[in-house]
């Protein structure tokens, strides 16, 4: 599982061109602010080094120019508004002898709490932790130079702390969830649901509740006083929220506008809505979906704003949804055989047949497909990534996908008692 994993997200992160994860370099800006100046910035000063304000960027440039690093500091960083524990405990990490380098660095750590994630779902179900890395999107902000990995990592491990009842584990992985980034608080949502359905103790309930509680008001106090305004602006508009929804969800991970079309949606979520309802999973798990739903409401009206932008970034603010997939994934989807391979189909289909040959620069929107904006068709595998992708291993892509897809087929043709392996979530 772990060489399956390993395998598909290094491919990812070697693909993808300089600082093409989004606002990837507005990460690495304040990571390499952190390193040098030993603090976090405010929003307002400037803290985005000349080095990386001057570098040439995909998909304007494909052409790879590395840079020493600088402590010259050229505008205000708008991932100031991030919380702290990440940069404070990332920035040191990785020293400053290049930009390829460091970027090169810090994806790998996001590699790394990306196979934290695939562990502690994993815990709950192994088939399971093998499909996250599957799902479109999840890719990219999972092994970008970013806090998401980080942040999704510690929720993954209190949700499976939650499951196996470890109190302990619970009430620190909770509070750093919070610490790590403000959109994991939804999942707390979820936490009352599962301590129902399990019957748990109030001590338990107090305890993590009082930790959590202790962890957001500390992170407030740092965001009020380095962003003024920690919460956000908010805005109630459902036709922008169900767009911001919907683009997450069609979004292929490449540039502006390269996405899956209508009908691909429809073709690829239609098994997925057959498996939902034929699924026998536990009602704790609709509750916990519904609250965490119910919750995504307030985070989307902050993001409405940014709603008329083109995709991507009128879609990514909906990235907040993969926290749930330890739990989403596990009850509807990997009970399934045939939605196993399905998923990771189309995970060959959107990033070796589309997305690689975006990076790549032989498509573009002038070609659509019947299935994708972004076009002509190409076949798998054959997307020339030398020069283009920053990853120490993006000469061996096609490997890597060979050893991703054996590994799966392996773990697949091996699995023949689910129940041995999965941790059975109680009704309530």
């Amino acid at each position: 599982m772990i060489v399956a994993a390993a395998a598909r997200l290094l491919m990812q992160c070697a693909a993808m061109p300089p600082y093409a994860g989004l606002d990837e370099l507005y990460h690495v800006a304040r990571l390499s602010f952190v390193r040098a100046q030993h603090r976090n910035p405010t929003i307002t000063e400037p803290s985005i080094p000349q080095y990386l304000a001057s570098i040439p960027r995909w998909p304007d440039s494909r052409v790879i120019v590395d840079r020493r690093v600088d402590s010259h500091y050229v505008s205000p960083n708008y991932e100031a508004q991030q919380p702290s524990l990440y940069y404070s405990v990332v920035a040191p990490l990785v020293p400053g002898r290049s930009a390829m380098f460091e970027l090169r660095a810090w994806r790998m750590l996001s590699v790394f709490f990306a196979l934290i994630i695939v562990l502690a779902t994993a815990s709950i179900d192994w088939r399971a932790a093998l499909l996250i890395v599957s799902l479109p999107t999840w890719e990219t902000l999972v092994t970008r130079a970013s806090n998401d990995a980080f942040a999704c990592a510690i929720v993954t491990i209190g949700i499976a702390a939650s499951m196996h009842r470890k109190t302990v584990v619970e009430a620190i992985a909770w509070p750093l969830a919070i610490a790590a980034k403000l959109y994991t608080w939804p999942m707390l949502i979820v936490l009352p649901v599962l301590w129902r359905s399990q019957r748990a103790g109030w001590r338990r309930m107090v305890f993590v509740s009082v930790a959590c509680a202790i962890a957001l008001s500390l992170t407030i106090v740092d965001l009020s006083h380095r962003t003024r305004n920690p919460l956000g602006l908010f805005a109630f508009r459902i036709g922008d929220m169900v767009k911001i929804w919907i683009a997450t969800l069609a979004w292929t991970s490449g540039p502006h506008l390269d996405a899956l079309k209508p009908l691909a949606i429809v073709i690829y979520l239609l098994p997925f809505a057959i498996a939902v309802a034929r699924s026998r999973g536990p009602a704790v798990a609709w509750w916990a979906i519904g609250a965490f739903a119910f919750a995504q409401v307030i985070n989307a009206a902050a993001y409405a704003r940014n709603a008329p932008n083109g995709l991507p970034a009128g879609g990514k603010e909906g990235w907040y949804w993969y926290a749930l997939a330890p739990i989403v994934v596990p009850f509807f989807l990997s009970r399934f055989r045939a939605i196993t391979w399905w998923i990771v189909g189309w995970d060959v289909l959107i990033t070796d047949v589309a997305l690689f040959h975006d990076y790549s620069g032989a498509s573009s929107p002038a070609h659509p497909t019947a299935l994708f904006r972004w076009g002509p068709w190409h076949w798998p595998f054959t997307a020339h990534l030398a020069g283009i992708g920053v990853g120490p291993f993006v000469a061996a892509i096609v490997v890597l996908r060979l050893i991703h897809l054996a590994a799966f087929f392996a773990l697949q043709s091996l699995a023949t008692d689910d129940r041995s392996h999965n941790l059975p979530l109680p009704s309530s």
